[in-house]
């Protein structure tokens, strides 16, 4: 078997010059003190601003509550709301004294932003907030978020309390894993049993970008006056199989917030295109058949399309093929591997057929064979 390398500088080129305008302007710079733009598959930084330093996260902070209630409880364990649930400031509408079940407390905490959901969800899981913050912030640890310090499940401004962008994201990556908490977070409202399961109670989410920009599916909002106005935002664009990550702290206002993470999401997906990098039956290459004259083409018998990043790495195409084949051959027999890649990134595979067949060889291939051998 040999490898073959080959450079598809020149597709990548064409590629880049037919790009529109915009994805090849300059990120726009959001009303922030922070902000992080990152491709969810690669983890490429596509904008940045102040990404590893710390401010105040108001409730974003709530990811990490419901990562570690997911991590440590069922969700249908029973808690009890206890009376110091109620601090004030966003609510799930919770009663001091009633027993709800963990998925609704979740379901309370991330589409209401409820602090009452947070303060119920840290008793039941650890007995005490001072007990929950202290599992906080060695799950912090264990992400590794460096500029991430926790003093309350809620994320009310605190001194000591706070995280970078760049420390967000990182955890918003973390929570997206669960099923159930990616599936909430995507809810622009929900619906959760009233107090001793009489009647309802209607939740509207505080993520307004759910309904302003339908690419976002979660995560989650916040605003104090410490923190400003905050985000941490999924958002997917199935067309060009690209999803995006956003982290902002410190907008100045709601509307503000959302302008901007529109924006830098847009940007974003402006800079990738999903061209078809190698063609349904596209030949690749070509084999020599042993003990015959011929040489048999091979290709892959679908295409390959995959999101590339504009302007980024050079792409590059690996072909594993032999450069012999024993006859017979059948046409869609699988002869070896192409890799396509963008940097370090894996963009596909496709398993290499051949395009063509070819019989073992004939009376007139063997005697010519052998004379060959003789002389």
């Amino acid at each position: 078997m040999s490898v073959a390398w080959r450079f598809l500088v020149a597709a990548l080129l064409a590629l880049v010059a037919a790009a529109p305008a915009s994805a090849r302007a300059a990120a726009p710079v959001p009303d922030a003190a922070a902000y992080l733009l990152v491709d969810e598959a690669s983890g490429a930084v596509l904008a940045e601003d102040d990404a590893d330093v710390p401010y105040p996260m108001a409730s974003t902070t709530k990811i990490m509550t419901g990562l570690i209630a997911l991590e440590r409880s069922g969700l249908d364990d029973l808690a009890t709301v206890p009376a110091e649930a109620d601090v004030g400031g966003s609510t799930a509408q919770l009663k001091v004294g009633e027993s709800i079940r963990v998925r609704d407390l979740i379901t309370g905490l991330v589409v209401a932003s409820g602090n009452d959901a947070a303060v119920t969800l840290a008793l039941h899981v650890a007995g005490s907030q001072e007990a929950f913050v202290a599992l906080m912030n060695r799950r912090a640890r264990e992400l590794g978020l460096e500029a991430t310090s926790f003093t309350n499940p809620h994320g009310l401004d605190d001194e000591g309390h706070h995280a970078s962008v760049a420390d967000l994201v990182t955890l918003a990556r973390a929570a997206m894993a669960n099923d159930f908490f990616r599936a909430t977070v995507a809810l622009s409202r929900a619906t959760i049993p009233g107090p001793g399961g009489a009647g309802t109670r209607e939740l509207v989410s505080h993520n307004d970008l759910l309904e302003a920009y339908p690419p976002v599916d979660g995560v989650k909002t916040g605003n104090t006056l410490g923190a400003g106005y905050a985000v941490v935002a999924h958002a997917r664009r199935d067309d060009l199989g690209v999803a995006l990550y956003l982290a902002m702290i410190g907008s100045q206002s709601e509307d503000a917030r959302a302008r901007d993470a529109v924006a830098l999401l847009e940007w974003g997906f402006a800079q990738y295109a999903r061209p078809a990098l190698v063609e349904e039956g596209q030949v690749l290459g070509r084999a020599q058949v042993r003990g015959r004259g011929v040489k048999v083409p091979y290709g892959t018998s679908e295409a390959l399309r995959a999101p590339i990043l504009l302007g980024g790495d050079p792409i590059t195409e690996t072909l594993v093929a032999p450069l012999e084949l024993a006859a017979p051959v059948r046409r869609g027999q699988i002869v070896g591997e192409v890799v396509l890649r963008q940097g370090e990134r894996v963009l596909g595979r496709r398993p290499l057929v051949a395009l063509d067949g070819a019989d073992g060889p004939g009376i007139l291939d063997r005697l010519r064979s052998g004379l060959s051998a003789i002389f």
